[in-house]
């Protein structure tokens, strides 16, 4: 994760800075509670991020670690060594910006994937890898980033690896883009008020700008 105020730049042509701000908490904020409660998963652990996103952890009873500072792939080879070292079997990685993700999605994806050793959800575009279910068994190099999906399929074929692929709207709906933001805000037409209600049901209202909430440009 990101701090906060560098989360989502992509989008800075179409949202304020606070409008990103309040997007990016309160997806991640979304995220941590659909882990927390998904009961297939044994610990849930944030990597990186600011105060906000230590103190979205620690309301939650998710784990927190420090960004290793070796980009995202690096940082999820780090993270699935220290899984792999304190026993655990499967590593999944959950990107925090996706906001339709709820725990059912979760467990519907995790038993898909609990009898091969590898399972990946891509966006809804095929693209790119939104969430992704490895055996620590075997040492499967992530390749996240562009058109990772495609890449990940290939690199399990060459390597022989058994890998399955599971798609839902859930997993699908990342917000990379203004067309992402239009489709969420199709589906949740009072985005900005729930997502504001949620950052202070999390008690953090004070990890948020406090500016009035301005219309988009």
């Amino acid at each position: 994760m990101k701090p906060i105020a560098e989360s989502k730049t992509r989008l800075k042509p179409v949202l304020s800075d606070e409008r990103r701000a309040i997007l990016s908490l309160g997806m991640l904020v979304r995220v941590i509670g659909s882990a927390v409660a998904t009961p297939e998963l044994k610990d849930v652990v944030v990597y990186g991020g600011d105060d906000a996103v230590q103190a979205a952890c620690e309301h939650a009873g998710a784990g927190w670690r420090p960004d290793p500072g070796a980009g995202l792939n690096g940082c999820l080879t780090a993270a699935f060594s220290e899984a792999r070292d304190e026993g655990i079997d499967y590593g999944l990685f959950l990107p925090a910006d996706l906001p339709v993700a709820s725990s059912g999605n979760l467990s519907a994806f995790l038993n898909t994937g609990e009898t091969t050793v590898l399972a990946l959800a891509p966006d809804l575009a095929s693209d790119g890898t939104n969430t992704l279910l490895l055996n620590l068994s075997e040492d499967f190099p992530t390749r996240l980033g562009e058109a990772s999906f495609n890449r990940h399929v290939e690199q399990a074929r060459q390597m022989g690896i058994d890998y399955v692929v599971h798609s839902s709207e859930g997993l699908g709906l990342d917000i990379d883009t203004e067309s992402d933001l239009g489709r969420l805000k199709k589906i949740q037409p009072n985005l900005w008020n729930d997502l504001k209600r949620e950052i202070q049901e999390a008690g953090l209202e004070t990890s948020r700008p406090a500016k009035p909430i301005t219309p988009d440009r």
